[in-house]
């Protein structure tokens, strides 16, 4: 017997699956919603059902903290939407199946006993896992906590690895914490950045050259691959290999053999590679720019790494560890954080993703000086702005009222209730420096002053 949970805002639906699972001797849990569906999880699940357009939220969101949930069930997607939706992203993201509705019985059951059939088969051959040094990679979020433990199986194998996930994100850590952890640890892992080399540059780079190749080359000069050898070769934007090289670099990879520029003479060299990337290269092989057969020897093992917006707790985390490596590095205090700054940082966008944290940090502590406290004056401009405008009502799309509308709030009630929370918010990222909150807003001091009055905000910070 399986203990099973449906995820799904359908009444008929959760119904229908609960009926056809009981019957085959399953104790099912059912949910409406993302929230309530999570909360259940907690409660120890062998397969969770799961629908991708709920009320609360989009299950693409939840699958890593699902996965992650205790008993570590398998997630199969149960969805209506058409075309295949989210099926690449819920299939990367360690779901066991994507399945559209209407799905049969016999669909249902079969994706259940296979679901069921590798839990077993796990639960057989389970040996407890090898300790892994992350190496310095802050983080425990159910998406983190997956990579990790993507990386721990890299770093017991031989093969090649392929690491996708935005610019920031942490790829080269990743890649050195796949070295530090494989049996290649104790020799050279190798850091070739494909981006910042030209196509000419890049060859001799990779291969080395004999003296005399080309003008300028007055000595042997040993390449990249040939100092990877016994160690790991990490090909950084893997993407911006020009073509003329995938062509001899997938042969290299193929047989761990290289010619210098200019030799006459094969040399060998026995390197481990780790490639990343921040571009789409399934893209790349449509439209002709990479190689199909590169890719396929590239990503016999693929590590998608989240972005920081995907991160939740971990930016504060992250927030803090950087915090406080900039005060070791100025030789500054060590310091805390105000209670605004968790709202501002967590609802960031972070398009530079965790080197960007980093460098705002690092600007914070310095702003803040010899001061114990970080707060939201001291962070950059367009980190403070980004909060303020979400601050402010987006427009919705005009609506006939029916007639079966209830009671609607009068629009000077609604006025005041947003102008309330802007109002708030902007006290709140200005440290309530009515003058700061004026150059940010353009109101003028009165206004601002009529404006707080009106909403009933003090115009000092009681803490």
């Amino acid at each position: 017997m399986a203990r099973i949970l449906i995820i799904d805002d359908d009444e008929l639906i959760r119904s229908s699956l609960s009926r056809c699972f009981t019957d085959q001797g399953h104790e099912v849990a059912t949910a409406e919603g993302l929230a309530s569906g999570i909360r259940r999880a907690t409660e120890g699940m062998d397969v969770v059902y799961l629908d991708l357009s709920l009320p609360d939220g989009d299950g693409r969101t939840a699958i890593n903290t699902l996965c992650a949930a205790p008993g570590n069930p398998e997630v199969i997607v149960l969805t209506g939407l058409k075309d295949n939706f989210g099926a690449q992203e819920t299939l990367t993201s360690g779901a066991w199946d994507y399945i559209q509705k209407p799905a049969t019985p016999t669909t249902l059951r079969k994706s259940l006993e296979s679901a069921l059939g590798y839990r077993r088969d796990k639960s057989a051959a389970y040996e407890p896992p090898r300790a892994f040094d992350d190496g310095g990679l802050i983080g425990d979020s159910p998406a983190m906590e997956r990579a990790k433990g993507l990386m721990a199986r890299a770093a017991e194998s031989e093969a090649s690895v392929l690491i996708l996930g935005e610019t920031g994100v942490g790829k080269e850590l990743t890649a050195q914490a796949i070295h530090n952890n494989s049996t290649r640890h104790n020799n050279a892992f190798v850091v070739v950045d494909c981006s910042n080399l030209t196509e000419s540059l890049l060859e001799s780079v990779l291969y080395g050259h004999v003296k005399g190749a080309f003008t300028g080359a007055h000595s042997d000069h040993r390449g990249l691959v040939a100092e990877a050898d016994g160690g790991t070769l990490f090909l950084d934007e893997i993407g911006e290999l020009p073509p003329s090289l995938q062509k001899s670099f997938l042969r290299v990879l193929q047989e761990h053999r290289f010619r210098p520029v200019g030799s006459a003479r094969e040399q060998g060299s026995d390197f481990r590679l780790v490639a990343a990337t921040n571009r789409d290269l399934e893209a790349m092989t449509r439209a002709g720019t990479f190689r199909s057969d590169l890719l396929f020897r590239l990503r016999t093992l693929e590590i998608q790494l989240p972005p920081l917006s995907a991160r939740g707790e971990d930016v504060m985390l992250l927030a803090e560890h950087f915090a406080r490596k900039a005060c070791d590095r100025y030789r500054l205090p060590a310091k805390g954080f105000s209670k605004q700054i968790a709202r501002i940082i967590t609802a960031y966008a972070w398009p530079g993703n965790v080197r960007e944290l980093g460098h705002v940090m690092e600007a914070a502590v310095i702003a803040a000086g010899k001061e114990p406290t970080i707060y939201p004056k001291h962070l950059p401009g367009h980190i403070r702005v980004s909060y303020l405008d979400q601050a402010k009502p987006k427009r919705q799309p005009p609506r006939t009222p029916q007639a079966t509308d209830g009671p609607i709030q009068s629009y000077q009630d609604y006025k005041a209730m947003r102008d309330q929370a802007y109002f708030q918010q902007l006290m709140d990222i200005c440290d309530f420096d009515i003058a700061r909150a004026s150059r940010l807003s353009g109101l003028s001091v009165p206004s601002i002053y009529r404006h707080l009055g009106l909403a009933g905000i003090p115009t000092k910070n009681k803490r």
